[in-house]
């Protein structure tokens, strides 16, 4: 089982796997998710954006230092946010492993991730990551190396 860690502000590498069949990228995925419900009472608000980067290792990386407007995107507003993501990006991970599916040789960069002060919540992020993931981790995008 993958033993992963995500720590808010450095590029960290999240796990290593060893060489043993694993899925990889075929090809750079930037993906952007709106988690946006505006029903009385009980508004959602989350934006993330991720750029998936296939690496010709077995490591896997995370990095949320993308630049934004001349800043570090991952000032202090956002840190619980993008520890959010973080973490649903290493669970997602564990769960494909957990079926089958070793995905290995992965870098991801938070490219944006948008707080609203009120109608954001941890389980919002929670489904915009899994949204991009489901979309990105697919046989159309991955292939498998024995």
């Amino acid at each position: 089982m993958l033993m992963p860690r995500c720590v808010p502000y450095q590029r960290v590498i999240l796990a290593t796997t060893p060489a043993q069949p694993s899925w990889r990228l075929k090809r750079l995925l930037l993906e952007y998710e709106r988690y946006v419900r505006q029903i009385p009472n009980t508004e959602r608000f989350a934006i993330v954006g991720m750029r998936l980067i296939p690496q010709p290792n077995h490591l896997l990386s995370l990095r949320d230092l993308a630049p934004r407007d001349g800043k570090f995107l991952a000032f202090e507003e956002l840190a619980w946010a993008v520890q959010i993501i973080g973490q649903t990006l290493l669970a997602v991970l564990v769960e494909q492993q957990a079926a089958g599916r070793v995905i290995t040789g992965l870098h991801c960069d938070i490219t944006s991730c948008v707080v609203h002060p009120v109608d954001s919540s941890e389980r919002h992020f929670v489904q915009a990551t899994r949204t991009i993931l489901a979309r990105c981790f697919t046989d159309e995008h991955l292939f498998y190396i024995p």
